[in-house]
């Protein structure tokens, strides 16, 4: 097999298009997913699907219904999971932080690189290498 065991969706709807990078493509990660995982495999999302979306994409709709491709999951026995943090607990109180200056969330970062950078950035973070806490890769 050629795919993945276990696959993360970590972006949700606001993935942006492979074939025009400048649109979304809200069911782009999933689409994806649904391609790489092997039989009998796993899903994670994690990623945000909102409950309306004010300006949804092409292939997105106002009240956050999204196609899913149900049937690649089910024909390829995937399993799939869902959460979130409980980050609407703390947005409010973490916005402030910021905006008083008391926390500086720029400082945890120590890193930057293309997608070129990522596998010798994520080694070097994983072994505790070269002071890696924190990578922000760009594209």
């Amino acid at each position: 097999m050629d795919g993945v065991h276990h696959g993360i969706d970590a972006v949700g709807f606001q993935a942006h298009d492979r074939a025009k990078p400048g649109a979304e493509k809200p069911t782009q990660v999933i689409e994806d997913l649904g391609r790489l995982i092997n039989p009998t495999g796993h899903l994670g999302i994690a990623g945000v699907y909102a409950e309306k979306d004010l300006h949804p994409a092409a292939a997105g709709h106002p009240d956050g219904s999204l196609t899913v491709p149900w049937a690649t999951f089910f024909n390829k026995g995937i399993s799939v999971d869902f959460g979130r943090t409980h980050d609407r607990r703390y947005t409010t109180l973490l916005r402030d932080l910021v905006v008083s200056g008391r926390a500086r969330p720029g400082v945890v970062v120590t890193h930057h690189g293309g997608l070129d950078d990522a596998a010798a950035l994520y080694q070097e973070f994983d072994q505790r290498a070269n002071g890696v806490i924190k990578a922000v890769l760009c594209p």
